[in-house]
C-alpha cells in the first residue's frame, strides 16, 4: 500500500499567497517610516514609466513634506517586517512643488485640494486590489479631515515610440478613470527632468484630479 503523502502547491510561499497587513498613520508618526518609503520608491520607480534613477536620498527628499504636515497620511503594506507597499497624501498647500504652482498659475484655490503623494507596489504583491486601497484610505482622510474639495495627483507620461517602453505594458489610465479621476488639462506641470530623460522623446507630466464629494 502506498504511504500518503502531502502534497503542496507550486504557489506556497509566493508572495501573492502571503498575508498582509495595512497599516494607516497619520501626522508626525508618518516621518518614522518614510525612510524605507524612500528605499522602496527607489526599487519601484527605476521602472516604467517613471525611470527615476535610484537614488535613496533623492526619493526621502521628495517626501519631506509628508514628514513635517501634521495632516498627512502614509499607507503602509507589510509582509512580515518588511514593507512591500506605500502611498501618501497630504493638503497641497503643504507642498511646495510643481503642483501646488500649477494651481497657482491656473488661479484655484491650493487650499481646497488634497495631494495624492505618489504609490508604490513591488510587482509580486500587485493584483490584490491594494491600488484601490490605497486611493480609498487617502480619500477618506481627506474627507474626515474636511474643507477639501478635491484629491489630486500627478502622472507620468512617455512616448508610445519610446524605445524604453515595455512590449506588453499598459498604463493605469483606465482605473484611475474607474476612480473617478480626469486628466486636469488646466493644470500645467513641468516635463520630467534627469538623465533619464536626456536623448528621448519628451516626457510629460499630467495633473489627475476628482471631486472628493463623491463617495466611493
Amino acid at each position: 500500500m502506498t504511504p500518503l503523502t502531502e502534497s503542496r502547491s507550486r504557489h506556497d510561499g509566493h508572495p501573492s499567497q502571503r498575508k498582509l497587513a495595512v497599516h494607516c498613520l497619520t501626522g508626525s508618526p508618518t516621518a518614522t517610516v518614510l525612510d524605507d518609503i524612500a528605499r522602496l520608491r527607489a526599487r519601484v520607480l527605476k521602472a516604467w514609466p517613471d525611470l527615476h534613477d535610484g537614488d535613496v536620498s533623492a526619493e526621502r527628499a521628495r517626501l519631506e513634506p509628508c514628514a513635517l504636515s501634521w495632516r498627512s497620511i502614509a499607507v503602509v503594506v507589510m509582509d512580515g517586517d518588511q514593507t512591500v507597499g506605500a502611498a501618501l497624501g497630504f493638503p497641497l498647500e503643504d507642498d511646495h512643488g510643481a503642483m501646488r504652482q500649477a494651481f497657482e498659475l491656473a488661479g484655484r484655490d491650493a487650499t481646497t485640494a488634497f495631494l495624492l503623494a505618489g504609490s508604490v507596489l513591488l510587482p509580486a504583491y500587485r493584483g490584490r486590489q491594494l491600488a484601490h486601497r490605497f486611493f480609498s484610505e487617502r480619500e477618506n482622510h481627506a474627507r474626515s479631515l474636511g474643507g477639501f474639495e478635491s484629491t489630486v495627483f500627478a502622472s507620468v507620461e512617455r512616448d508610445d515610440n519610446d524605445p524604453r517602453r515595455p512590449p506588453f505594458g499598459r498604463g493605469n489610465e483606465a482605473f484611475w478613470k474607474r476612480r473617478g479621476y480626469m486628466r486636469n488639462e488646466a493644470l500645467i506641470l513641468p516635463p520630467p527632468t534627469g538623465p533619464a530623460n536626456a536623448g528621448f522623446p519628451a516626457a510629460r507630466q499630467a495633473a489627475w484630479t476628482r471631486p472628493l464629494e463623491r463617495g466611493y
